[in-house]
């Protein structure tokens, strides 16, 4: 009996073994065709740089036009070649076609009079040379001034800023010619 049950058990452990079964055969069409590490991107107007993108890794889908980067530095230049602001975000799109770039994730913008944005997202179009966004903002300009509300406007360079709603602030320092117009709609 004994020896009827130790050739009974390897049947049945052979029996419950499962089967392989066909695996599905990957879609390839969601893999990128390039993946970069330290990648580097640079556009240009006229033969000089204008923006340069720097990110930790790039995944790059030529058919879509579609360029994801992650931990994302932009640099701006002017027409001479001179940079004028930058930006780091965690997460980037680039279209690379258009030369727009939408960034995401601790948007955080700074130009060369220590102008500092922050923000959630931000869009660059170069065919307007406009900065937009439609999530909340914060503006700390140099001399302490402070803005923030929802949505914005405004040009690389974070000189010309709109805010387009629900604007709150901080301002320490109003121009005198700014006074006298509050002095004279008291």
């Amino acid at each position: 009996m004994r020896k009827l049950i130790l050739i009974i058990l390897p049947l049945i452990f052979m029996a419950c073994a499962s089967t392989d079964s066909p695996q599905p055969v990957e879609d390839n069409t969601n893999y990128p065709d390039t993946q970069l590490d330290d990648a580097t991107i640079v556009f240009t107007e006229d033969g000089v740089q204008s923006v340069l993108v720097e990110a930790e890794h790039i995944d790059r889908w030529q058919n879509r036009d579609s360029t994801e980067a992650d931990m994302v530095n932009l640099h701006f230049y002017d027409e001479k070649g001179v940079e004028q602001s930058s930006l780091t975000a965690n997460r980037g799109l680039i279209r690379e076609k258009t030369e727009k770039v939408s960034v995401f994730g601790n948007v955080i913008a700074i130009n060369e009079d220590s102008t500092i944005l922050r923000t959630e997202s931000l869009l660059w179009d170069p065919e307007t040379q406009l900065i937009s966004t439609d999530d909340y903002v914060e503006v700390e300009r140099a001399n302490g001034d402070i803005l923030t509300g929802y949505g914005l406007k405004g040009d690389r360079n974070l000189q010309e800023l709109e805010i387009l709603r629900d604007v709150k602030g901080k301002v320490l320092d109003i121009p005198e010619e700014e006074k006298e117009t509050f002095n004279e709609n008291e």
